[in-house]
């Protein structure tokens, strides 16, 4: 098999998981080519080709994330784009998306025989501010208050019926994926990732019975985000790309038809990681 491999170099326990991956990968006698990144240092060599992403995905057959949730969020897209799988190694905090954890790296010689692991299927959403381009969030798309706000007024309606209406610090449009992210910490719901759904939930609201809903995939959402003293507000896709948005401005969110295929440990289910990775928190 040929790997492409994207990884989170300031991770400080990356580097040595990335000697062990290639001590495998070499050991299987597979093929591979790493990220191009200056910090790399001796990892590359003559027989260690360093390329862009993009190269990078259009040659392998499975790209290898080392590092966070957010270093597979971030090729996600490309991973996508080329309908290659992705496989996700965790040197971060939680990593609810990868697939093993660094000391569980001989899991990786499995990887061929599709015997340990699943490959499922994880949908984007898509956004788009008024009639601009769409954004593809495989978590979320966050809309949020300025800084010097006290509140963000938000309205927001799902095929020309108001759905929900209050003044908070913001809200978030969550994929079943992104059920475990920003949406968890501020009480929303867990979904099952098999499953293709849109998650509502409001950030810090003032309103006493204000909480997170889950919505089919067929509903088109519409937003709007207004201040009392015209201060702009925020959207952010996918905890990296921010713009100002206005109270003129109209948010459209759907989900959408594209997908990453996301390797998982076959017996290590979704709830069953959650639960492990915050009993102690």
């Amino acid at each position: 098999m040929k790997f492409f491999l994207k990884i989170n170099l300031s991770k400080e326990n990356s580097i040595p998981v990335v000697q062990q991956v290639l001590q495998l990968l070499d050991e299987e006698k597979h093929e591979y080519m790493l990220c191009c990144d200056d910090r790399l240092g001796d990892l590359v060599t003559r027989d260690r080709c360093a390329v862009s992403v993009l190269e990078g995905v259009r040659w392998c057959d499975v790209i290898i994330t080392i590092g966070g949730d957010g270093t597979l969020l971030g090729v996600g897209q490309t991973a996508a784009d080329y309908n290659k799988p992705v496989f996700g190694i965790n040197t971060g905090h939680l990593g609810f998306l990868t697939a093993i954890e660094g000391n569980q790296l001989d899991l990786l010689k499995s990887i061929s025989d599709n015997k340990s692991f699943a490959v499922k299927k994880h949908h984007f959403i898509q956004a788009k501010i008024n009639d601009g381009p769409w954004y593809y969030c495989l978590n979320d798309v966050v809309i949020s208050k300025n800084i010097y706000s006290n509140t963000v007024e938000l309205l927001l309606q799902s095929n020309g019926s108001q759905i929900m209406g209050f003044a908070g610090d913001g809200v978030i449009i969550a994929t079943s994926t992104g059920s475990t992210a920003y949406s968890l910490s501020v009480g929303g719901p867990i979904v099952d990732s098999d499953l293709q759904a849109i998650i509502i939930s409001p950030v810090a609201p003032h309103s006493l019975n204000r909480t997170s809903i889950v919505m089919g995939a067929d509903k088109h959402i519409k937003i709007t985000a207004s201040d009392r003293y015209n201060n702009k507000a925020y959207i952010v896709f996918d905890g990296a790309m921010h713009q100002e948005i206005s109270e003129t401005d109209i948010i459209s969110v759907q989900v959408s038809e594209k997908y990453v295929s996301i390797y998982t440990l076959g017996n290590f289910g979704q709830f069953e990681k959650v639960d492990k990775k915050l009993k102690s928190r």
